[in-house]
């Protein structure tokens, strides 16, 4: 029998969950921070985009390995053995073990999706992540979408670490609150260094800690989407001059030197649309031919 566990989710699905779920938890009293779809059509969009961090992801799906396999079942496929052994070696948890594969280069493309997203991974002015949910299971996958949020807590700050507490007097019992479970459920992964190869490996384990980088790094922190999202939220409200503006951003396109993105090293090519226009450009481009998408965390107050 095959050691690997092989997920029933699909990269389209986890994309499309997590972005309905991070527009559902928007606080409804206040425009104060949003994160939406960066190629989504807004009326007054020039309004919304006057202070934002962009957070570029690709979504994954994880799969599966199972450390107890057969020695002879790691040997037969020694790529995902070695995986096995790894982490076995450096003591990582995981059982399952998840992990998922880079990108294979596209067929018009001159560059790895990864170098993409590490390029653009420079915090805290923004962000390059891969996303993949800590299940394989789409039961379950599906229960912690449907826990919350419930319509209490988006009377409170959605990515706050520490939990809140609400006394409800009429019940007389009290409520609390903290990272939604569905966030909590999924891994971000700082895309941190250049690959020539799409055959390297991340894995982590299903409470998204003992990151490992298949190419000899272990990484331990907290990589969990709830975290990250926190951290960054958090930054960005309580440093008023970070995150970016639109023509700085624009600006930050035409600096890009990434192969394979040629329609947008032309100077002309700006000077014939607005400034909305060409970032929808840009980002539809780095969607469809990168698989790359963008969101931005907004200021609406700025």
């Amino acid at each position: 029998m095959s050691f690997k566990i092989p997920s029933q989710l699909s990269e389209d699905q986890i994309e499309s969950d997590v972005a309905s779920y991070l527009g559902y938890i928007t606080p409804f009293w206040s425009e104060r921070l949003r994160l939406i779809s960066v190629d989504e059509a807004s009326t007054g969009a020039d309004k919304l985009f006057k202070r934002f961090v962009p957070i570029y992801l690709q979504f994954k799906v994880s799969q599966g390995l199972d450390p107890k396999a057969s020695i002879l079942g790691q040997l037969l496929n020694k790529p995902l053995g070695k995986i096995i052994s790894y982490r076995k070696s450096n003591s990582l948890a995981g059982d399952p073990i998840l992990y998922f594969q880079l990108r294979r280069l596209a067929k018009t493309a001159t560059e790895f999706q990864h170098n993409l997203l590490a390029r653009m991974h420079k915090p805290p002015h923004q962000y390059g992540l891969y996303i993949a949910p800590l299940t394989l299971n789409l039961d379950e996958y599906e229960k912690l979408m449907n826990q919350e949020p419930r319509w209490w807590s988006r009377m409170w700050h959605p990515f706050y670490k520490e939990d809140a507490e609400i006394a409800d007097s009429i019940q007389a019992k009290k409520i609390f609150l903290g990272s939604p479970p569905f966030l909590r459920h999924h891994i971000s992964i700082p895309a941190h260094t250049d690959v020539d190869t799409h055959h390297h490996h991340y894995s982590f384990s299903k409470n998204g800690s003992d990151l490992a980088w298949h190419a000899g790094e272990v990484i331990r922190s907290d990589f969990r989407l709830s975290t990250m999202l926190s951290s960054i939220s958090e930054h960005f409200e309580t440093n008023k001059q970070s995150g970016t503006r639109l023509l700085e951003f624009i600006n930050s396109i035409q600096r890009l030197s990434l192969q394979g993105l040629p329609a947008f090293d032309r100077e002309e090519q700006y000077n014939e649309l607005n400034q909305i226009d060409y970032k929808q450009n840009f980002t539809r481009f780095l969607k469809y031919e990168h698989g790359i998408s963008l969101m931005f965390m907004v200021d609406t107050n700025r």
